[in-house]
């Protein structure tokens, strides 16, 4: 077990060690990254553009927000990610899948869903499992496989909101034959495998943000 004395914790307190660990990502993801911020780029210019169309009243301002509630995250997510915080990044990445159903379930007011938030009466928490059901009235360009993906990596996340085996090992390491807990983040060559998937899953996600930015206003304008 390594020693995790008050240098190591001021260290990861201070963020000190963020750079050596984003850097051994970065070096084996680079192309992912770049790729990244590209989408992310065009999907805020997208919600800019529709934030200065339907801001200017209270249903609209919400609606905006849960677009950029969405976008933000997702970059926090990744750099906690690439920083080696699995189950923060798991935290983050749930609450956006959570901002992005919402967004959709708002963007045609006359479902209700609109209103009941505004009236604080419904939890954005149910969200995702409302657009799966909600997706005909919706008028949705993406298809049922995509909308079966977000219901299970919101399943998949929430794990990451909970004590459970798949957040207990983000905290361990292997250094050889000898477990190694972990305080703060890491880069972990026997997780590499997650990395792969998880940032796949990010970028692809980002890569469809402009779609929904369109699909809210092409519901959310025509409903005005």
């Amino acid at each position: 077990m390594t020693e995790i004395d008050r240098d190591t914790i001021k260290c990861v307190l201070m963020g000190t060690e963020d750079a050596v660990i984003q850097h051994r990502f970065v070096e084996r993801y680079s192309d992912q990254l770049e790729q990244f911020l590209d989408h992310m780029a065009i999907a805020f210019t997208e919600w800019r553009n529709l934030d200065a169309q339907i801001s200017k009243d209270v249903p609209g301002a919400h609606v905006s927000a849960f677009i950029y509630g969405a976008f933000h995250p997702h970059v926090v997510a990744m750099k906690l990610l690439i920083s080696g915080l699995l189950v923060p990044a798991g935290n983050s990445q749930r609450y956006v899948l959570e901002s992005l159903a919402a967004a959709l379930l708002f963007s045609k007011p006359a479902l209700g869903f609109l209103q009941r938030h505004i009236d604080n009466q419904y939890s954005p928490s149910k969200a995702v499992r409302d657009v799966r059901k909600y997706a005909d009235d919706l008028n949705l360009s993406l298809n049922r496989t995509s909308l079966d993906m977000l219901e299970r990596q919101s399943k998949l996340y929430s794990k990451a909101s909970h004590p459970t085996m798949f957040s207990f090992a983000s905290f361990i390491t292997h250094d050889g034959e000898k477990s190694v807990h972990v305080l703060g983040g890491c880069f972990d060559p026997g997780k590499e495998f997650v990395y792969n998937k998880e940032i796949a899953s990010r970028v692809s996600l980002a890569s469809i943000f402009p779609n929904i930015v369109q699909g809210v206003r092409r519901n959310y304008c025509g409903a005005a």
